[in-house]
């Protein structure tokens, strides 16, 4: 059952002529979803971008919307919603400039989904396109990496089921409701990938996947996203239109150089010329995104109470259970890769994001082999 306060988010993105931006902005105005309900028609119009005529539109909307049915599809389809005050609201996301209101998703969000990389291209995917989407799709998941896609044929489809197989999380964006399956031969995969990370969607159950619905999708992807790699593109592509936004929302663009006879690395190729990074394999990312992922551990070393900062850090670090759990086990000899699994009864992805942390926090290092050790930590205060 649906608190008072989702019931009105849902109201809110159930009302005509209320998207993201103009959401946005009335929420600015107006603080809650409630006391836009409740506004009055001039009170409305006098937000910027709404005027007179929108706002007439609104407050006729919000008196057909047929809420009782979205609830019950909602309930029946096991969908939650986090809506954008949430602490659940992905912060990657948070972020840009046009956020959706809510979130309608099958699965889980986890704090690890911050290291997320989107994976996308053509849905006409040649053989090669199929082997260095999965190839990336795989080595990104097995170090901890979440994998964003888009549901559709061919790369986006290839992305997921690399990520599957490697035990990794994935994350599907759907431009349509999550009661609605598109395309139909997704079904088992969509199914797989809700109880293995998430799918998620801005659109309200029983919204068909009509074309304009894509677009607006795209900016999800990248926005949840790091980075976006593309892997085969046309010159016209839904692909490249996640990149326009991957731009706007200031994510670093990687390409996958193509064959220069092939129309489907005519995007791809045109990509490298314009100066993004060209991709052979998942360190190539890994590296152009190493600075950033030294400044989110820095931002999270940098939120706890000075004070107990160095102690913490250097002699008994801030550590979460899972990341309690296997730096203990490096206390006293090092580690392969499959022995961390074993004696720390983690999934292999769970284990990946895990020693990635580590890493980044510099309290354990990786040799040759995916041996894993302690790190020396000196005392400094």
């Amino acid at each position: 059952m649906l608190s008072l306060e989702l019931t009105d988010w849902l109201r809110l993105v159930l009302t005509p002529e209320i998207g993201s931006r103009r959401g946005k902005s009335l929420l600015e105005r107006f603080k809650t979803p409630k006391a836009i309900l409740e506004a009055s028609l001039d009170n409305i119009a006098e937000v910027e971008n709404v005027g007179k005529e929108v706002a007439k539109k609104i407050v006729e909307g919000r008196k057909r919307i047929d809420l009782d049915r979205q609830i019950k599809l909602i309930e029946r389809n096991n969908v939650r919603l986090i809506p954008l005050d949430s602490e659940s609201y992905p912060s990657n996301l948070k972020s840009i400039y046009d956020p959706p209101l809510v979130l309608f998703i099958k699965g889980e969000i986890l704090p690890q989904d911050y290291f997320s990389i989107a994976i996308v291209g053509t849905r006409l995917a040649s053989f090669y396109g199929r082997t260095m989407s999965e190839k990336l799709s795989g080595e990104l998941a097995e170090k901890g990496f979440t994998i964003v896609s888009g549901g559709a044929r061919g790369i986006d489809t290839f992305s997921h089921q690399a990520a599957l197989r490697a035990k990794g999380r994935t994350i599907a964006i759907l431009g349509c409701g999550l009661d609605v399956t598109y395309p139909p031969d997704n079904k088992k995969l969509f199914e797989e990938i809700a109880q293995k990370g998430a799918i998620i969607s801005e659109f309200p159950l029983s919204t068909r996947p009509d074309k304009g619905n894509f677009p607006m999708r795209n900016r999800i992807i990248s926005g949840l996203s790091l980075g976006v790699v593309v892997i085969e593109a046309p010159h016209k592509s839904g692909a490249l239109i996640t990149v326009t936004h991957a731009t706007e929302q200031g994510r670093e663009v990687f390409s996958v150089p193509g064959p220069a006879d092939s129309f489907v690395s005519k995007g791809t190729n045109q990509l490298l010329r314009e100066g993004a990074k060209l991709v052979e394999n998942a360190d190539d990312i890994i590296e152009e995104l190493e600075p950033l992922l030294k400044n989110k551990i820095n931002e999270l070393k940098a939120n706890q109470p000075e004070p107990e900062r160095k102690k913490q850090i250097s002699i008994k670090p801030e550590l979460t259970g899972e990341e309690a759990k296997v730096y203990n086990l490096l206390s006293s000899h090092s580690l392969d890769f499959d022995d961390i699994i074993v004696e720390s009864q983690l999934s292999v992805s769970a284990a990946s994001s895990v020693l990635m942390m580590l890493q980044l926090k510099k309290l354990v290092k990786q040799s040759p082999g995916k041996i894993f050790e302690k790190a020396t930590i000196y005392d400094e205060g």
